[in-house]
């Protein structure tokens, strides 16, 4: 089930986040309901709030996801898409299809991980209500749910 984290430190630009419990993607990837929900929703949110900053290939493969909650090969490939795009710049970075659970902050050596950098995306075009996603236009039930268990306390 996904679940909102604050590392330490903290940061001021993304303080808190979402995180996966379980790997979602490309097999071999658990694909838990609930963390395919936040990452498809990602998508969607740079899908439907594109900024200048979002590469075109992104932007492309991000309008291809469903929020669905199961996964596909459009959310795979968005995974993937993102992922080289963010290689590109810092060659080297694991492109796999897959968005692992942050384990210990925002990244790993010298990058971030998967996760942290669709918070991000969802952070920057929402920074008005950041972090209650579930303000957000398509917010999906189940991650309103998850919002009112990990931000709210109910």
């Amino acid at each position: 089930m996904a679940h909102l984290i604050a590392p330490k430190p903290l940061s001021s630009q993304l303080p808190v986040f979402y995180n996966v419990d379980q790997v979602v993607g490309a097999a071999p990837a658990h694909n838990v309901r609930e963390d395919v929900l936040l990452v498809q929703f990602a998508f969607s949110v740079i899908a439907n709030k594109p900024v200048e900053s979002t590469d075109p290939n992104t932007l492309a493969a991000a309008r291809a996801v469903r929020v669905t909650g199961i996964i596909d090969a459009a959310t795979i490939n968005a995974i993937r898409t993102q992922q080289q795009q963010y290689a590109k710049k810092n060659p080297g970075k694991v492109v796999d299809g897959r968005v692992s659970p942050a384990r210990g902050g925002y990244g790993y050596g010298s990058g971030l991980w998967t996760i942290a950098r669709l918070n991000e995306s969802i952070q920057h075009r929402h920074i008005d209500i950041w972090p209650r996603i579930d303000k957000i236009p398509g917010c999906p039930g189940e991650l309103k749910q998850m919002v009112k268990r990990e931000v709210i306390g109910v």
